[in-house]
């Protein structure tokens, strides 16, 4: 028997939410984590959109190594 799926918009996902403490919406969010319903996007990804962005944007290697640096120290 396969599970029913409700469709709900952002909206009425946000007034659902605003119910909760924040521990308790913290609760949430780590169970969505466990379960996997959020997958962080992947390296390959990341890159291509940075491509597009530098091409786009004609940066200069000094200004993207500059944005590398600044991104790994906010790790």
């Amino acid at each position: 028997m396969s599970n029913p799926t409700i469709e709900i918009s952002k909206q009425q996902i946000i007034n659902a939410l605003v119910q909760f403490t924040p521990k308790e919406l913290k609760q949430i969010i780590n169970t969505l984590f466990k379960q996997k319903a959020f997958a962080p996007p992947k390296l390959e990804d990341i890159t291509r959109e940075a491509v597009k962005t530098v091409r786009r944007e004609k940066l200069s290697p000094e200004t993207v190594e500059e944005a590398i640096q600044w991104a790994r120290r906010r790790k």
